[in-house]
């Protein structure tokens, strides 16, 4: 058995809300719901631990962005109220990237233009037509970089590493 901190966790959201009475969970994705090979159980973040929850049934896509879950051994709204906003992570191996899918870049990344570190990957601001990617770097600056196509060569999960192809002077500006 391999320990929890040797896994490769992901976060892909965090419990924002009980779903009925029974125990049910609303999950705030970070990834697309039709992203994840969803096993049988998935990783809660709750009082500085890393804990397995397993699915009491198969988790359902909730709305636009979400995730219905019934977790094992949660049977009432005041139990999932104790775990709202518990980041939830997935192991890295169950989730199908796609390449270029601009909803799907993780936090705490490591962002490169190219070869230069520029900084780590905060949150997507969802611009329609130009989604853009917060980079905090090193000297806790702020940079904003657009997501698409042009820029975006890779984005590696095991490596936790993005890499851009940005025009010169991009990251100067935002500084």
């Amino acid at each position: 058995m391999i320990p929890i901190s040797k896994l490769k966790l992901v976060k892909i959201g965090e419990i924002i809300r009980a779903h009925g009475y029974k125990g049910e969970a609303i999950v705030k994705l970070k990834v697309n719901f039709d992203q994840m090979k969803l096993t049988e159980l998935i990783f809660l973040e709750t009082e500085g631990n890393i804990v397995p929850f397993f699915f009491s049934y198969k988790p359902k896509p909730y709305k636009k962005s979400g995730m219905l879950v019934k977790l094992d051994n949660i049977n009432s709204d005041k139990e999932v109220e104790k775990l709202i906003y518990a980041p939830v992570f997935l192991q890295s191996q169950n989730i199908i990237p796609k390449s270029k899918e601009t909803s799907f870049i993780p936090e705490n990344f490591d962002v490169f233009n190219n070869d230069t570190f520029v900084g780590k990957s905060g949150n997507i601001l969802n611009i329609p037509s130009n989604p853009v990617l917060t980079v905090y770097t090193a000297d806790n600056k702020e940079v904003l970089i657009p997501v698409n196509d042009v820029f975006l060569k890779e984005i590696n999960i095991e490596k936790k590493k993005i890499i851009f192809n940005l025009p010169e002077g991009l990251i100067e500006i935002n500084k």
